[in-house]
């Protein structure tokens, strides 16, 4: 999971450097607690940053959503923390942000606020040969950390094809108690 969040945070400073910080459209942020009572409601800056006030310790669901046309088309990086405790996504289609939302989950440690981030991934990044460039995170179990890689390579497009899993779904593959669904 560390790997991950580096990866994650890499990718946003790699991303602000390389685009020189692409403005995000406003993305509206609601978190909410345990029992779905809403405990912060607001939006995201230019930059794609939010910080609650302080919060009760818990569990608080963090949702964020976009009415923005701007949003569709691009893929964006998100990063949610509480403390020590941080949780990311990668590659999160704008078509979602506009549909439905995205939502995030954080433990938050007694007295503490959560902050967030939401940067644009991909718009714009060229090589030296003007070649468009996307962000393969590292995969689980490999070696190899996160890279940039030509958008029309065959590892581009065997990552569109990759799934992930829950930390829950390999802990029960670990523990074999893992039964698919059907």
């Amino acid at each position: 999971m560390k790997n991950i969040i580096c990866s994650t945070l890499i990718t946003l400073i790699v991303a602000s450097m390389a685009y020189g910080a692409v403005p995000v459209p406003p993305i509206s942020v609601v978190v909410s607690d345990a029992a779905g009572k809403a405990a912060f409601k607001g939006a995201t800056n230019s930059t794609g940053a939010f910080a609650t006030t302080k919060l009760q310790a818990g569990n608080y669901v963090v949702q964020l959503r976009s009415s923005s046309p701007a949003v569709k088309g691009n893929h964006y990086a998100v990063v949610v923390s509480s403390g020590t405790k941080k949780v990311a996504a990668s590659a999160v289609a704008g078509e979602k942000l506009a549909g439905g939302g995205v939502a995030l989950k954080v433990d938050v440690g007694a007295g503490l606020n959560i902050t967030g981030q939401v940067a644009t991934e991909d718009k714009g990044a060229v090589n030296k040969n003007g070649k468009k460039m996307v962000w393969i995170p590292k995969a689980i179990d490999s070696n190899v950390p996160g890279h940039w890689v030509e958008e029309d390579s065959p590892e581009a497009k065997l990552n569109k094809t990759r799934s992930t899993m829950s930390n829950d779904t390999v802990k029960r593959f670990q523990e074999n108690s893992y039964v698919p669904s059907r």
